[in-house]
């Protein structure tokens, strides 16, 4: 169980912990809005800025609690690799979205375990067996600060209702204290990563002006910055730019109507044909994030996944034997009905970020049903109750694994969408393979930046001939990185405020971006909000001094 009670409180993500200073706002935050608000006021509470990298596991353990975030090592080991080095502000978002908070009636649930009275209390002796043999290992330290805070612990009892109700209630306050602090420290807003201004201008929608590409003055930028709501003038004045760009790009409707990319309810076909010459060819499968978000559909009860018989003796139950199944089909990628030791990496790379060596393979052909030293569907699912025996029936590390593949706790798949591809060609016999890329690796990052690179229209910063910044168009949507010569970083601000019909996969309108020195970087993917009407991309890229 990785609870540190003892420690920093963690900050809670959930959005009632905001309602109530939101609640004033003339112009109510977006969940997009303010999960990104959430997420800057985590970071900052274990960085200076959110410019800064975590370098380490234990920063990112450490951010991760302040996040309201309860994570296990096979967690942590997911996102922090052997090949890790740093993770930036944009991978620690992505972490946030795909790992859930913990809740009260998580926490509830786990301490009732040992409640043999039911009586909302749990013998200090048999606490300390939980804490320290089961899930994260807490030390005798930190077990001993838990059993030693007074409002939870009596009569060598530990009232496990009333800490998680201290846990929650910490947690949200500590999250309103936080972000309170980043509303009203205005410098403390500006530097982040997906700055927020308070409201959108007061402007009709329609009365968006069309202006020219063109590289805008000092003078120029001034007039620019003080447009639209006034109460952001504050940002304006203060920020000084060395330079600016900017960038108008006019897209008319859309009238395909089978055109449209929304959620995976049903399966779509796409479909590319051209001449490739000899060699290797990369595909890779990605979204914008635009607009493909996880699905907001509250679950109500979480599934079982194991249940015990009469004998006392462990199973799997059957919705989460379906789901095996189902993952099973996803990661036999040759189709074969069998997972070579290749195939079963692809799914310990994903869910626990570690790899099966040949020993510990030669280990499960002796202990699991195996054919040609490939595992069987059924050894499959022994595996996973071999791990559900290893906890004692406790759950927690085969969520893990669900979560990792995409799935609630309703065993609905929500956060993935499987995909299958099909090659052909009419004077060779093509061979195909798939690749694993790591999670916060910047494989795609590289990859989408090499394209761009290659197939946009590139525009050099006035003034700054290493600083370009490349923008690629396509019916449906604008991607554009930015590339930095020089020997020095730079950080570039972004304003999207007067684009029309737009949503781009950062959620927000003002942002800023560091990029490192010789390198580039994918500063935003932009996509029509409604593909049925015209939208304007027009977007300022100011070098901050």
């Amino acid at each position: 169980m990785a609870i540190s009670p003892g420690r920093d409180a963690a900050f809670s993500c959930q959005k009632s912990a905001l309602s109530e200073s939101l609640r004033t706002k003339k112009f109510p935050l977006t969940e997009e809005e303010i999960f990104y608000m959430n997420c800057r006021a985590a970071y900052l509470t274990v960085f200076k800025s959110s410019l800064e990298n975590i370098i380490s596991k234990e920063q990112l353990y450490l951010a991760l609690q302040h996040a309201g975030r309860n994570p296990s090592q096979k967690t942590i080991n997911k996102y922090w690799t052997p090949q890790t080095a740093k993770l930036n502000f944009d991978d620690f978002c992505i972490i946030l979205r795909k790992e859930k908070p913990t809740s009260k009636a998580e926490l509830l649930k786990s301490f009732k375990q040992l409640d043999v009275n039911d009586d909302g209390c749990i013998l200090h002796a048999d606490l300390y067996k939980l804490l320290t043999k089961r899930g994260e290992k807490m030390t005798r330290e930190e077990v001993n600060a838990v059993t030693s805070l007074a409002d939870v612990n009596a009569d060598g009892k530990f009232d496990y209702i009333k800490f998680c109700k201290l846990y929650v209630t910490t947690n949200e306050q500590c999250l309103k204290t936080t972000v309170e602090k980043l509303e009203v420290d205005s410098k403390l807003r500006r530097q982040q990563f997906g700055n927020h201004i308070e409201g959108p201008p007061e402007r009709d929608p329609s009365s968006v002006p069309k202006p020219s590409p063109r590289i805008i003055r000092k003078t120029e930028q001034e007039t620019f910055s003080n447009k639209g709501d006034t109460r952001s003038s504050s940002l304006a004045t203060t920020r000084k730019f060395k330079t600016s760009i900017s960038f108008t790009i006019t897209m008319g409707a859309n009238s395909n109507r089978n055109s449209k990319l929304t959620e995976p309810n049903s399966i779509k076909v796409f479909g590319w044909t051209g001449e490739l010459g000899p060699g290797i060819y990369w595909l890779i499968p990605s979204t914008t994030g635009c607009r493909l978000r996880k699905e907001i559909k509250p679950v109500t009860e979480e599934a079982q996944l194991v249940y015990r018989d009469g004998t006392g003796e462990l199973f799997l139950t059957k919705e989460f034997r379906s789901t095996l199944s189902d993952i099973f089909e996803v990661i036999d990628l040759d189709g074969n009905g069998l997972l070579s030791l290749e195939e079963y990496n692809f799914f310990e790379l994903r869910t626990s970020g570690e790899k099966c060596d040949e020993d510990a393979w030669a280990v499960c052909r002796d202990n699991f049903d195996t054919k040609k030293n490939e595992l069987t569907r059924q050894g499959f699912m022994d595996l996973n109750l071999m791990e559900a025996n290893d906890r004692e029936g406790d759950p927690r590390d085969l969520w893990v694994t669900l979560h990792s593949m995409g799935y609630n706790k309703a065993l609905e798949l929500t956060e993935a969408c499987p995909f299958v591809i099909d090659i052909y060609a009419d004077k060779c016999k093509p061979r195909i393979k798939a690749v694993h890329m790591e999670a916060c690796s910047g494989q795609l990052e590289k990859a989408i930046c090499k394209s761009v690179l290659n197939k946009g229209d590139a525009r050099v910063m006035d003034g700054y001939e290493n600083i370009i910044v490349h923008t690629y168009k396509r019916d449906t949507w604008i991607t554009s990185v930015i590339e930095n010569k020089s020997d020095n970083k730079v950080i570039i601000h972004i304003n999207n405020e007067l684009s029309k019909n737009c949503v781009n996969n950062r959620g927000l309108n003002i942002f800023a971006v560091e990029v490192a020195p010789k390198s580039t970087m994918v500063c935003q993917h932009v996509m029509p909000v409604n593909e049925r009407q015209e939208w304007i991309y027009y977007c300022v890229y100011s070098l901050i001094s």
